[in-house]
């Protein structure tokens, strides 16, 4: 990435870092019940409160970037993680690890919308492909999944408080990393004016499109059921696995797990060196995800739900991009982007919510044919994808893409007549030699 290498390696040490703290204390659940009495629901209330205040903080961060600098936001959130983390190393009773759960979430829940201005604006700055920096994100938030339990599992004879303590130093040197990595506000040059754009040429850019707060809410569902739906297996798959697990069933569900997270990470990888448009990206997402669910149905032995995970997953890489490649070319370089992202990750956030409980519901009443459902709901919704789709310029950028409209650049973004559907010059001409 040539100069913007740095940064963009600091970026995704954060991303790294916040998924590795969604997953960490799963392995020490059992400890809580000894060190602070923690009974199922308190142990409930620790992981629904964290992802309720996550959640409900993504909308004030997306708010708070656009008010101030995604640099200063997303230091000062980190650090409210770090301090979040620390007061759950500290906890001996329950309220206080309640607390410590919900400060940690809110920090966590601010960065979130601070991470993705940063990384559009670091695209900018030196020239980075969007699809291929967002790549990345999806692999290294995929790394965090992983490494999360597994830093744990391996820490578990130094203990808890040893752990969250290393892991809240870790979280604030992330935090002042952040700073270096996310470039400040951009100076406006000499008589530019970014809020105008000629009558002449706002009739050229074609009819008003949709206003930036319903894509955000259109792309946040998409992503929302992409959650949803591997939210719900979460639960389901384990108990599904061991019915016909021939040898052990801890073995067969980790190996399943392990080998589609695998090949998650690789997609996003993969995914981000290429730019297919957002429509097919979105369309091979939902047919793949509707494939490996309903192939999920045919059997129960771990060699083939393992293959037919390593299908969805890649559908779910797919999904993932396709939603947040949605979100940076519809309003990236613009006054509203952190509300943006911050309404998106409301929105996508209530799937992890919803998922386990649809999941479990599913299963209990309908048993393997759970699969087959989620698999059908994915078809339709591909179905109104390719319904919708047929409009022309329904999905961010697709207008500008078909009409081959000359769109003018003002005060460092590409403006239409509405200011709503603005698409970086990174994303409309990304060099292929990155």
């Amino acid at each position: 990435m040539g100069p913007g290498r740095r940064p963009a390696a600091l970026l995704l040490a954060a991303v790294v870092s916040v998924n590795a703290s969604y997953t960490v204390m799963i392995p020490f659940v059992p400890d809580l019940e000894h060190r602070v009495g923690a009974g199922p629901v308190v142990v409930a209330l620790a992981f629904a409160l964290f992802a309720a205040a996550k959640a409900l903080a993504q909308p004030v961060g997306g708010w708070w970037v656009d008010k101030w600098r995604a640099d200063r936001v997303a230091m000062l959130s980190m650090l409210t993680a770090a301090v979040g983390i620390a007061l759950t190393a500290a906890a001996r009773d329950s309220l206080t690890l309640l607390a410590a759960r919900v400060c940690w979430g809110i920090g966590e829940g601010l960065v979130s919308p601070a991470l993705y201005a940063g990384m559009t604006a670091l695209c900018r700055q030196h020239g980075i492909p969007t699809s291929r920096m967002m790549g990345n994100f999806g692999s290294a938030a995929v790394a965090g999944f992983l490494l999360g339990p597994l830093v744990a599992g391996v820490a578990v004879p130094v203990g808890l408080t040893a752990l969250f303590v290393a892991g809240a130093a870790v979280t604030a040197a992330t935090a002042l990393g952040l700073v270096l990595a996310i470039p400040g506000p951009e100076p406006e040059g000499p008589g530019e004016e970014p809020d105008s754009v000629p009558a002449s040429e706002a009739a050229a850019a074609g009819p008003a499109p949709v206003r930036w707060w319903v894509w955000a809410l259109l792309l946040g569902g998409l992503d929302m059921f992409t959650f949803l739906v591997y939210s719900a297996l979460e639960p389901v798959l384990p108990v599904y696995l061991s019915t016909g697990a021939h040898t052990s069933a801890r073995t067969a569900i980790s190996a399943v797990f392990v080998a589609g997270l695998a090949v998650s990470g690789l997609a996003m990888w993969l995914l981000g060196r290429f730019t297919p448009p957002l429509r097919t990206l979105a369309a091979i997402g939902l047919g793949l995800t509707a494939v490996g669910l309903c192939a999920m149905a045919a059997s129960a032995h771990f060699l083939a739900v393992g293959g037919s995970f390593m299908v969805y997953m890649f559908g779910y890489a797919t999904l993932f991009l396709a939603a947040r490649r949605g979100i940076v070319e519809l309003k990236a370089a613009t006054a509203n982007d952190g509300k943006a992202f911050g309404l998106f990750g409301l929105v996508s956030d209530i799937g992890n919510v919803l998922g386990p409980v649809i999941g479990v519901a599913l299963y209990e009443v309908t048993d393997r044919l759970a699969f087959l459902l989620l698999g059908a709901v994915s078809g339709l919704v591909l179905l109104a994808l390719v319904t919708v789709g047929r409009r022309r310029g329904t999905l961010p950028g697709s207008a500008r893409t078909e009409r081959g409209t000359a769109v003018p650049r003002v005060g460092g973004a590409v403006q239409d007549a509405g200011k709503s559907a603005v698409i970086p010059a990174a994303v409309t001409a990304e060099p292929d030699s990155r």
